[in-house]
């Protein structure tokens, strides 16, 4: 299997090619802004690198969010075009599920695994998952005062880019060394989880608060 996946969520514009599952190409772009004119040329370039075009594509991944509204936008377009255009499906799958794929990977030592990330305001997007990377709960959002009430009682590892900033509301909750900062989205991860994805239904955004800008048509 052939697939190109990319993430725009964060502060970057990411891509990678697996073939048989094998990373032939890898790019990072950090970018607060300007996904848009970004993603297409970066797409170009991992094509170029691994001598493949747009056609021999056999599955696009993308990240659905929670992260930039703009950036989760651009990127779901473009795989949505990019399916229509060759007749190749679309998998979507979570900020949280690759953090906490990343996390397992590298090892966490207890019951409990917090993927923390960024809203930019005072709450956090936060979903629980068991050492095994099974989900506790949905995702929601957490004031960084409330998450011990909203977390429970329990030993709990910390990851994602807003780690930091709940690790002082959680008693000894311990932090991965390598909790991922602003560029958090591992692309290759992101292509191991869709390439073991049931096709179906085209991924959608997923937000957990309304967007800041809605478009004048749905007013």
């Amino acid at each position: 299997m052939r697939i190109l996946a990319f993430d725009c969520a964060g502060a970057q514009c990411a891509g990678t090619i697996v073939v048989a599952g094998r990373t032939v190409a890898v790019r990072r772009i950090a970018a607060e802004r300007g996904h848009a004119q970004l993603l297409v040329p970066m797409l170009r370039a991992l094509l170029a690198e691994a001598a493949l075009s747009f056609g021999d594509i056999d599955r696009f991944v993308v990240t659905t969010g929670p992260g930039s509204f703009t950036g989760i936008r651009v990127a779901l377009a473009t795989a949505h075009g990019l399916a229509l255009a060759t007749g190749a499906p679309v998998v979507g799958v979570t900020v949280f599920e690759i953090l906490a794929a990343a996390a397992i990977e590298s090892g966490v030592s207890t019951p409990r695994l917090l993927v923390a990330v960024e809203s930019k305001r005072s709450e956090l997007y936060v979903q629980l998952f068991a050492a095994d990377g099974e989900p506790i709960g949905a995702p929601s959002m957490a004031e960084a005062d409330r998450l011990a009430a909203w977390a429970g009682p329990g030993a709990l590892t910390l990851t994602g880019d807003a780690a930091a900033r709940a690790a002082p509301y959680l008693d000894g909750a311990e932090v991965l060394d390598n909790a991922q900062t602003s560029l958090y989205v591992d692309p290759a991860m992101l292509a191991r989880i869709g390439a073991l994805r049931e096709t179906g239904a085209a991924p959608v955004p997923f937000y957990l608060r309304p967007p800041d800008a809605i478009p004048s048509a749905t007013r």
